[in-house]
């Protein structure tokens, strides 16, 4: 995993399930950008400018649940408690697994945000 000049993360993630169709498939690589992440619950302009360090409703994360160390999930912010810190993530998928199961989630679940597909699966 390479660093750019800024000290910004950035590497691949491979989607693996079908939680995320029909926006991603199985196969797809993206680009994920590792690191900590603000909440943003504002639609200003001034929020614009800080989105690289910031995640908003509608935003594909790579999230990873406190019970569940070391295992990855790419779900889509749904909702946003500003005030408790947390995030409701859905899949893309009305069958996959996400908040609808497992509730609120803390923010600090947020390990990557996905910037964009790197290679479409076959």
């Amino acid at each position: 995993m390479g660093r750019s000049a800024m000290g910004r993360r950035y590497a691949t993630v491979l989607v693996e399930g079908r939680s995320m169709l029909p926006t991603y498939s199985p196969g797809d690589w993206l680009m994920a950008r590792w690191g900590s992440y603000r909440l943003s619950t504002s639609t200003n302009w001034s929020a614009w400018i800080l989105r690289s360090s910031t995640v908003k409703v509608g935003d594909v994360v790579v999230i990873e649940r406190p019970e569940q160390p070391g295992v990855k999930y790419v779900k889509r912010i749904s909702e946003i408690k500003g005030d408790s810190n947390q995030i409701f993530v859905l899949s893309d998928n009305p069958e996959g697994t996400d908040s609808r199961q497992w509730g609120w989630l803390p923010a600090i679940s947020i390990v990557a945000k996905i910037t964009g597909r790197v290679k479409r699966a076959r």
